[in-house]
């Protein structure tokens, strides 16, 4: 009931009609970790930091219409622990319908099914050794890690979510780009994607077989627009595609996660094709009800073109989890990632922190 006076008093200073509200709720967590870094170079350095891990506030709520349907809100947004950084609403964040029978229409800005179809398959989510961080200060965007560029949070997503079928949810948004034109250009060219999950979960079996495809609008700024995925090396009317298998099972106290992709880059100034494939592997053991350990395998496969191959990587982790209370946790990691590059940076981190959900 406190979270919801809570909610309450955020929604009232967030507008300014009086109106009657639906019970809502606060949630998030507060994730922090002290890391010591080593950049893995050649003359190395080392370096110790405060990150916040996706720390997080929300507030959501829906209001019953009758006959089954309902309409569901949120708001949520990303909290800087180690900065001044102010609160923004640039996580998932929407309006919708949902029916009981039907499943859920949201708009807004959320993760893509392709993103979600995963996520709950990394044991080392939110923390430096997540799957897609590369172990880079501060957790992975998705853009910079060992898997693929394509678990995308976006702008302008309009989404359907299927009501659970015999365990079987099916997933599917469509992107719409805002993109405005860089100076110089005749046109404003949007770009778009389209991203579908299938997620079936069923006792201690969790599978999902994912799809997406992206294609990059104007040079200007925007949603789908080279600068916003500049990062990933894609270019005005550049195609992106990817799909990748997942599959979890639980027995006891042993957990095991799998994850394969298989991503493809279709340049518009070129011919030839770059491909990826990537893989995840993972286990975790609970020793206690209170106490786990776990450990990570991330390989990121070269990019292959035609004639060349280059740059892959792989990524291991160990750690080790311990529940103080239902809602807090603290954790110990060690991280590394070795690359085949010309570079040949292999960077490693040792973290400790803290996790607090609410």
């Amino acid at each position: 009931m406190q979270k919801k006076i809570i909610a309450l008093a955020i929604a009232s200073a967030m507008t300014v009609p009086a109106l009657a509200y639906a019970e809502a709720t606060v949630y998030g967590q507060a994730n922090v970790s002290i890391d010591m870094n080593n950049d893995g170079a050649a003359t190395s350095t080392s370096s110790n930091q405060l990150n916040s891990n996706q720390s997080r506030v929300g507030v959501k709520g829906s209001e019953d219409l009758g006959g089954g349907l309902s309409a569901v809100w949120q708001m949520e947004g990303a909290v800087a622990m180690d900065a001044s950084a102010n609160l923004a609403f640039n996580r998932n964040t929407f309006l919708g319908l949902k029916s009981n029978d039907m499943g859920t229409v949201l708009v807004g800005i959320h993760d893509t099914p392709y993103k979600i179809s995963t996520r709950k398959l990394d044991v080392f989510a939110d923390t430096i050794a997540d799957n897609r961080s590369g172990t880079i200060a501060g957790t992975g965007a998705g853009n910079v890690g060992l898997m693929s560029f394509h678990d995308l949070r976006l702008n302008n997503v309009l989404a359907y979510i299927s009501p659970a079928f015999s365990g079987l949810t099916v997933a599917a948004a469509t992107v719409f780009g805002a993109e405005t034109p860089a100076a110089g250009l005749p046109a404003d060219k949007k770009g778009s994607a389209l991203s579908l999950a299938g997620m079936y979960e069923q006792g201690p079996i969790y599978a999902t077989l994912a799809y997406q495809t992206i294609t990059v609008g104007t040079a200007g700024s925007g949603d789908m627009g080279a600068p916003v995925l500049a990062s990933s090396g894609l270019l005005v009317d550049d195609k992106a595609s990817a799909f990748k298998l997942g599959a979890g099972y639980t027995m006891d106290a042993i957990t095991v996660n799998a994850v394969f992709e298989s991503t493809t880059v279709d340049p518009i100034a070129s011919a030839t094709n770059s491909t990826n494939t990537n893989l995840y592997l993972a286990g975790k053991f609970a020793i206690s009800s209170t106490d786990a350990v776990k450990a990570a395998y991330t390989k990121r496969g070269a990019t292959k073109t035609t004639t060349t191959a280059t740059d892959d990587a792989s990524q291991i982790a160990i750690g080790y989890d311990h529940g103080m209370s239902k809602a807090t946790s603290v954790y110990a990691l060690y991280t590394k990632t070795t690359t085949n590059s010309a570079v040949n940076v292999n960077p490693s981190v040792l973290s400790f922190g803290m996790k607090h959900a609410f």
